[in-house]
């Protein structure tokens, strides 16, 4: 398995493009858009970028048909573009038989509220042996500086995930294999909402006492999220749970936790989502837990908070007054 095909060219997309090229794999990275394909290619010379140097190996194209050629396909998409990702490779479906698709992706469908994978399963009609999920800690802009990371892969094929672990580790990614694709899809999607709540805490200047609190009782939460799929506990103990939700939550690289600081401070949505100009998963995917929580009578009070922020105009300090006035409870209550 030589030749890797990329369906994403933003940032995580391309560090993925240049970090297993150089080490020997053909890699091809997809854009769709035009205009963007031109800004890209632009990443090859020094001058133009930040983090990323995508290197002269690496074939851009903005043809999805060449993705017939490729034996690892990475799906690095925002979660609101999968279905239309999807869409233009359902020509090709009867081409993927014999192809791993590996999904990046940490969000939900928006439309379906389907987990991923599942997504995946349906579209395009490939077994799920074929379906695996690449999460966990991982900012591309610290892997493309060339710092270390560990990830987990998951999936149902043991031999597969043996033979993909070797391949995808590097002398900077350090990957370990799950078999809970389940529960590592939603802890990376689920992480991303309560990562809001932790740049809105950052935002009001609450201190790291609250912020740990807040970050601790969203594992709870995300454990819910989990079980009501058919997850397991542990996986949110591990690199795909705790491990992305503390990375998402104090790194200066999140997007997620920089939206919510920006909630705090300009008290205007709009206001904080021109700032940040990229997909924000956590902002479609609090509206999926608002709906999870509705559907399933789940108790999800931080995010239940965040969306009242996001979508119903609710201010972060009436928010935190709303956590810290509910009824109190023993701590472990949750998981009788």
């Amino acid at each position: 398995m030589k030749k890797i095909f990329i369906l994403g060219a933003g940032c995580w997309g391309s560090t993925l493009a240049t970090v297993y090229a150089e080490k020997g794999f053909k890699v091809t990275l997809w854009e769709p858009i035009s205009e963007n394909l031109e800004y890209i290619k632009l990443y090859r010379k020094p001058k133009f970028f930040k983090y990323v140097k995508i290197p002269p190996q690496v074939h851009i194209t903005s043809k999805i048909e060449e993705i017939k050629n490729a034996d690892v396909i990475f799906l690095v998409t925002p979660s609101i573009y999968v279905n239309e990702t999807l869409s233009k490779l359902e020509p090709l479906k009867k081409k993927l038989n014999n192809k791993i698709l590996i999904s990046c992706v940490k969000g939900f469908e928006p439309t379906t509220l389907k987990t991923i994978s599942t997504t995946i399963y349906e579209k395009l009609k490939i077994e799920m042996k074929q379906i695996f999920v690449f999460s966990g800690p991982s900012h591309a802009e610290e892997v493309a500086m060339g710092k270390p990371t560990a990830i987990v892969l998951a999936g149902i094929n043991y031999k597969f995930l043996k033979i993909l672990q070797k391949m995808l580790s590097t002398e900077i990614i350090r990957v370990y294999t799950n078999d809970d694709i389940i529960g590592v899809e939603v802890a990376g999607a689920t992480k991303n909402v309560y990562a809001i709540a932790a740049g809105i805490c950052d935002g009001l200047n609450l201190g790291n006492n609250a912020k740990s609190a807040l970050l601790t009782r969203s594992i709870k939460e995300m454990v819910l999220i989990g079980k009501y799929f058919g997850a397991k506990i542990t996986t949110f103990f591990g690199l795909a749970g705790i491990g992305d939700l503390l990375t998402t939550a104090y790194s200066s690289f999140s997007r997620n936790r920089t939206f919510g600081e920006y909630l705090a401070l300009y008290k205007n949505v709009n206001i904080a989502k021109t700032k940040i100009k990229t997909s924000i998963e956590g902002y479609n995917t609090s509206k999926v837990l608002h709906i999870f929580s509705e559907k399933n009578k789940l108790d999800l009070p931080i995010a239940e908070e965040v969306y009242k922020i996001i979508y119903k105009n609710s201010s972060p300090e009436n928010a935190i007054k709303n956590l810290l006035s509910r009824p109190l409870k023993e701590e472990f209550s949750w998981l009788d």
